[in-house]
Order: structure tokens, then sequence, then C-alpha cells
């Protein structure tokens, strides 16, 4: 079979550690999904990236649908941890600013691990009902966190909380795109001005 990496040869391929191949395996998924599409990831095309053969893909993952939720697993912890570092809370500063902070801080770790976050916005435009129903769950502990804020700083009667939540999630996710898909047309200093005088019309600064 052929198709082996650069620089790594078969044998060496063989030797690597089980826990060090999984991961290595998963790298590819990412990488798969990333360059090629969702719907190109498959246990033949994850060995021929990775430079090994099927049966070492077979060693550690099942089937195709297995690879998939594996790497979509490991990369919705690695996202989550660096969402809840950066997540707006009440009592934080105003809500104005704990917001801008928040999307500061999110479009860091959109930059921090391009293809990571590629393949979350990937994700979602996937057909597949498993990573759409998973993405939704992160979906709506955003939403509440950013309900949270908005109402925790008293904002003036007659504000729509839920509507203003879902309007602040698709402005974090619309930049954290275009920061990736066209970052000299839309460097963060540039989202996060306009993103700092929107917001503070509608919360207090």
């Amino acid at each position: 079979m052929t198709g082996t990496a650069p620089g790594r040869t078969r044998s060496s391929a063989v030797r690597m550690p089980p826990g060090e191949r999984r991961e290595q395996l998963l790298d590819v998924v990412l990488r798969v999904i990333v360059t090629q599409g969702v719907h190109k990831v498959s246990m033949d095309s994850v060995a021929k990236e990775a430079g090994v053969t099927r049966p070492v893909v077979y060693a550690h993952f099942t089937d195709r649908d297995d690879l998939l939720r594996a790497s979509l697993a490991r990369e919705e912890a690695a996202a989550l941890k660096q969402m809840a570092a950066i997540m707006p809370e009440p009592g934080r500063g105003t809500p104005a600013r704990a917001v801008i902070a928040s999307l500061a801080g999110f479009l860091a770790a959109v930059q921090e691990a391009p293809d990571r976050w590629r393949a979350i916005f990937t994700l979602v435009d996937s057909s597949t009902p498993v990573f759409r129903a998973r993405l939704e769950q992160g979906r709506a502990a955003v939403l509440a966190a950013f309900e949270d804020v908005i109402r925790a700083g008293n904002p003036e009667p007659g504000t729509d909380v839920e509507v203003l939540a879902r309007a602040l999630h698709a402005l974090f996710w619309d930049a954290g795109r275009l920061v990736l898909a066209e970052p000299e047309t839309f460097p963060p200093d540039r989202i996060l001005r306009f993103a700092r005088d929107a917001v503070e019309r509608h919360l207090r600064s």
C-alpha cells in the first residue's frame, strides 16, 4: 500500500505506542475534515493520510462513525475548556465590558486552535444529526450565559433578553468564522471595534 506519510516509514509507524497512535489518527481526522470536508472521512482516507494500513485504524476505531464521534468528543472537550475560560459571568464588570472581553477571548481561542474551530464550524453545517445535537447543547449553554449576564446588568425595561442573547451568539459565531476565513479583511481589532459600539447600545458599559 502506498501513501506513507513523508518522513515516516511503515515500520516506525507500527511501533508508535497505542495512545500516541490514537491521538495521531484523531489529528488526521481533524485534518481531513478541514482540508477535504467531513464527507471525506473514512477508514481508508484516514489510513492513507496517516501512512498506515487499514488494520491499524481498525485497531483503534470500529468504523467511520466511531472515528468521527471520537474526533468530535476530543475537539468538543478542548473547545469547552477554552470557552469556560472566557465566557462572561454576572458580577464581573459591567455587562457590555464583560461581553466584549469574552468576544476578545473567543477570537483569541479560535486563532489559537484554528483547525479545531474550522472543524466545528464545518460540523455545524453537516447533515449528521448527532453532530448538530451535540453542538446545539454547547450553543444552549452559551445562550444561557449571555442571558444571565444581560439580566444581571439590569437591562432597560422592554429589553428582549432572549433575542439579545441570540444576537450576541450570532455575533460571536460569525466573528469566529470571519477571523479564520478572511483574517486580513476582518482582523479581531476591526470586529471588536464594531462589537463595542453595537453592544454598548444595548448593554450598560
